[in-house]
């Protein structure tokens, strides 16, 4: 955290022995050491929530791509499904068209021959 080596925490340690006296540098050491404890588990604990907060902003991102995409894909199955029923009236709708009758024949009819065709299949 601030890069004190050895050396550098022995020589604090005297200082404050020599200003504190031992009885009341092992009191301050021992407060000192539970200052710090808990200032290591905060930290750690708003470390934790930032990195959730952020995978779960990654979630949110990747849901609303998803989302995105089964939108468009939705859009563009509709769009073909709107082609091909056009294509469909397109070629049932033209003038006259061939059919096979159940004999095997073919022949030619009109709206009125298919419409004939459909009564007798029911």
């Amino acid at each position: 955290m601030f890069d004190l080596g050895f050396w550098e925490v022995l020589f604090i340690c005297l200082i404050g022995l020599l200003v504190l006296g031992p009885e009341r540098m092992a009191r301050t050491a021992r407060t000192l050491g539970l200052w710090l404890g808990r200032a290591r588990a905060s930290f750690n604990a708003t470390r934790r929530e930032i990195e959730q907060e952020l995978h779960l902003e990654e979630i949110r991102r990747t849901g609303e791509s998803l989302r995105q995409d089964v939108e468009q894909t939705g859009r563009d199955l509709k769009g073909q499904a709107r082609e091909l029923e056009r294509e469909a009236r397109a070629s049932s709708g033209q003038g006259e068209a061939k059919s096979t009758e159940p004999g095997g024949e073919a022949t030619e009819q009109g709206s009125e021959g298919r419409e004939a065709g459909e009564e007798r299949r029911q």
